[in-house]
């Protein structure tokens, strides 16, 4: 009964949502699987041994924090700019931004917590507090925070001024919101984030998404309908259902959600689309 309590939480359906209230909730996927934080810990047999160092960059009179992964080959390379799920920038999102690196690519992740008014819990089981620093990051700041992180990797030595963008659950709402907002990307990757219709028409790079089906607060009949509204709206899309798979297939600290299976595919297709992209 606790498990179901645990997937109905992380996949609850949430009312459509106005533009200003959409970043404030699109965190709200996948909270609830907090509450296996303990599991988390001891699925982690070793722990991450991380490649990049920590940077700040200036929003507005904002320093906000932020991890960068840096090529092998650290000249005249594109840069991904990768962001973090509601549980804020840990090892695991590190970890991806240096697998993004080891593609050929630099990776900048961002703290956005450091914009929210609610300080983020500690305790990553407590569902309500961190309900409530996401939904207290106001949306316009975060337009302003994804593009101020774009600005500074333009400043990066070594950098390409070619972007994209890929995030996970709130992170792949905040990608595809910066889609939206920015035309400085060539592509947005959105992992089972929101994909709000209202967003479509503003919509300036091709995306590429990784759903998954059973996840009730995205499922598949919306991925469908955003999928079509995209074609008609004459933007480029390329969307994959993974059969079986739940929300968080990607996290592999989240033994309740990980698919081994899904997540190596959909990265697969994520690297084959950077390098399409940039």
């Amino acid at each position: 009964m606790k498990n179901k309590r645990r997937q109905q939480a992380d996949d609850e359906a949430a009312p459509p949502v106005s533009r200003r209230k959409f970043l404030a909730t699109a965190g709200s996927v996948g909270l609830a699987a907090a509450t296996t934080a303990a599991q988390d810990k001891q699925a982690t047999k070793t722990p991450v041994k991380l490649n990049g160092a920590m940077v700040e960059y200036k929003s507005g009179e904002l320093l906000i924090p932020a991890y960068l992964s840096r090529p092998a080959k650290a000249k005249d390379a594109p840069a991904v700019l990768v962001i973090h799920e509601v549980f804020g920038l840990n090892d695991h999102i590190k970890a991806i931004a240096d697998r993004v690196a080891q593609a050929g690519y630099f990776a900048l992740a961002p703290h956005f917590f450091a914009r929210s008014t609610e300080t983020p819990p500690k305790d990553t089981s407590d569902i309500q507090a961190l309900r409530k620093a996401a939904a207290s990051i106001p949306p316009e700041a975060a337009n302003r925070d994804m593009q101020a992180a774009l600005d500074y990797l333009k400043t990066v030595k070594g950098v390409r001024p070619r972007f994209a963008s890929v995030g996970f659950c709130m992170g792949g709402a905040y990608s595809y919101r910066l889609s939206a907002h920015s035309k400085d990307l060539r592509g947005a990757v959105i992992f089972y984030g929101r994909i709000p219709l209202e967003l479509v028409p503003q919509v300036n790079c091709p995306i590429l998404g990784n759903f998954a089906e059973e996840d009730s607060g995205i499922p598949p009949a919306a991925v469908q309908a955003w999928i079509e509204a995209m074609n008609k709206a004459g933007k480029t899309v390329d969307a994959k259902i993974y059969a079986s798979a739940r929300h968080g297939f990607f996290n592999d600290t989240r033994p309740e959600a990980y698919n081994a299976q899904a997540a190596a595919d959909a990265w697969q297709r994520t690297i084959k689309f950077f390098g399409e992209r940039l």
